[in-house]
């Protein structure tokens, strides 16, 4: 069993946004598992932390995650392992359709970025941009990726419903290429985990060895969501039987 205790790091942006939005709610997120003691850095019942496999990493790009007020307190979400392999070059915003941050707002308006998003554009309205043909020529730009961090469906709604997002150029990714690499996806074609999207244009750009290892992490957060979910249900079973005895 991980000892949760003597791994110590110290809060990102996802972390810290988590929080703010904890401050500003008016009722507390309760999910399955609620009552279990759990790791305050990787959000798993303590005997399923895996902290012991997060190694922070170095890249030269920037990753922008906008979520959705749904997904920013679930243990499950995925988005924040970007962030915790990845905290120097991981921002965190919450999604809102006519008052987005203005912090987020100067980022995206940065002249010093190539902002791109990473979203299937299927009604071909934002610009493409295309990794094979302009990837060398924006090398000048500090090549920055912006991801709807939600469900499909919360995140379709996100991209169709905020016009500051429609300007930016979606990302272009080989998808036929990009599966191979993935070790697992969902039954849409097109439903991929947060971290599994962010691995794929990762490798795409050519970071393959930071996305390998984003892969790796995720698939032991796999592994210990499912622990933990194991861990609620004896819980939840213990406190039944001791209701009905």
């Amino acid at each position: 069993m991980a000892d949760s205790q003597s791994h110590q790091f110290n809060f990102h942006q996802v972390d810290l946004l988590r929080q703010h939005c904890t401050s500003i709610s008016t009722r507390p997120f309760l999910a399955r598992g609620a009552k279990l003691t759990r790791c305050q850095h990787c959000l798993m019942s303590q005997p399923a932390c895996f902290c012991h496999a997060r190694k922070p990493l170095a890249l030269e790009i920037d990753l922008v995650l906008l979520y959705h007020r749904d997904e920013i307190h679930k243990p499950t979400n995925s988005g924040r392992l970007i962030a915790d392999l990845f905290p120097a070059q991981t921002h965190a915003f919450l999604w809102s359709r006519k008052d987005p941050d203005p912090k987020l707002l100067s980022l995206l308006e940065d002249k010093n970025r190539r902002v791109l998003l990473l979203f299937p554009d299927k009604d071909k309205k934002n610009p493409v941009y295309d990794l094979v043909q302009e990837h060398n020529s924006t090398l000048d730009k500090k090549i920055t990726l912006v991801l709807l961090d939600a469900t499909w469906k919360q995140a379709s709604k996100m991209f169709h419903l905020s016009q500051w997002l429609r300007q930016l150029p979606c990302i272009s990714i080989n998808m036929a290429k990009q599966k191979a690499f993935l070790v697992r996806h969902a039954k849409h074609d097109m439903q991929f985990a947060t971290a599994e999207v962010s691995a794929m244009a990762l490798n795409a750009l050519g970071y393959n060895d930071q996305a390998h290892q984003l892969m790796q992490y995720n698939a032991t957060f796999n592994l210990h969501c499912l622990k933990s979910r194991k861990r609620a249900g004896k819980e939840v079973s213990s406190n039944t039987n001791s209701l009905l005895g």
